[in-house]
Order: C-alpha cells, then sequence, then structure tokens
C-alpha cells in the first residue's frame, strides 16, 4: 500500500512539472512562411481578404494595422517565459494603400515597470458592515408602469 501512495505521489509530483506552451494571436497558416505585402499595389481590402481582422488597430491612427502573435513557456511554480513574439506593421497612406511593412520581434520590445501606487478615491469609506446592512429597507423608487430602463 506504501509502494502505491508514493507511486501516486511522484506521478503527481513529475507532472506538475510538465512545461505547456501557448500560442497567442495571429497563426500563420500552413503554407504561409510570413505577412507580406506589396508596397504601393496592396491595399487595407486585399491585406484584409489575405490575413483577416488585424489584432490592433489604433483608435487615434486607423492607418496602420498590428497582426501580433506570440508563444509563451509555462512551468509550475514558475513565471511564464514568452519564448517568441512578432508583430507586424502595415502602414497604410490616405488612399488604402499600403506604404511600408515592418517587423518587430521579442528583442525589440521594452520592458515596463508598472506602478503599483493607488489614486485616492473621494468619498466615504464604508466599513464591511455598512456596506452589508447599508441598502437593507431601501427599495428602489419606480414609477408607476416604469420597469428598469425607464416607461
Amino acid at each position: 500500500m506504501l509502494r502505491v501512495i508514493v507511486l501516486i505521489t511522484v506521478v503527481v509530483a513529475l507532472a506538475a512539472c510538465v512545461s505547456t506552451r501557448a500560442r497567442h494571436g495571429y497563426i500563420i497558416e500552413r503554407g504561409e512562411n510570413e505577412l507580406t505585402a506589396e508596397a504601393g499595389v496592396d491595399t487595407k481590402t486585399s491585406v484584409l481578404a489575405r490575413y483577416g481582422e488585424p489584432s490592433i488597430v489604433p483608435s487615434l491612427n486607423d492607418n496602420t494595422w498590428y497582426y501580433i502573435s506570440s508563444t509563451s513557456n509555462a512551468r509550475a511554480y514558475y513565471q511564464t517565459q514568452t519564448t517568441t513574439r512578432t508583430v507586424i506593421a502595415f502602414n497604410f497612406d490616405t488612399d488604402g494603400k499600403v506604404t511600408e511593412v515592418k517587423e518587430y520581434n521579442l528583442k525589440d520590445g521594452m520592458q515596463i515597470e508598472l506602478v503599483d501606487r493607488e489614486t485616492p478615491t473621494r468619498g466615504k469609506e464604508l466599513s464591511i458592515i455598512e456596506q452589508l446592512v447599508g441598502n437593507v429597507g431601501q427599495l428602489p423608487t419606480t414609477g408607476e408602469g416604469e420597469g428598469p430602463g425607464g416607461p
């Protein structure tokens, strides 16, 4: 019985050490080696037909489309590591024709340190008890024939 318990424990421990690979974003399909477009010939319509919707279209500049893909490895108890990242940027002119195609990889990225400060908010800070019983006995005020969202 002890051998069975030890064997199960070893199997579970080894299963936790298996790394998993995950792919996110645009996945290059079979037969494709890279995302390309010919400057001055291809348009937004032809790029859209060939590669589908872009991963990101900036709201203030819709003349640049980004197709992003990344691969990461995750292992139990370790931080997930991104092994590859590819960003293809299609730049278009005002007529919608491709002017330039740029490719960025993991080496072109920058590590950004996040700030853990909090912005203070105005208002009364309620205790847990006040939050739990704060609305007890208060009924919603709706007029006759009115429901959620108006009459």
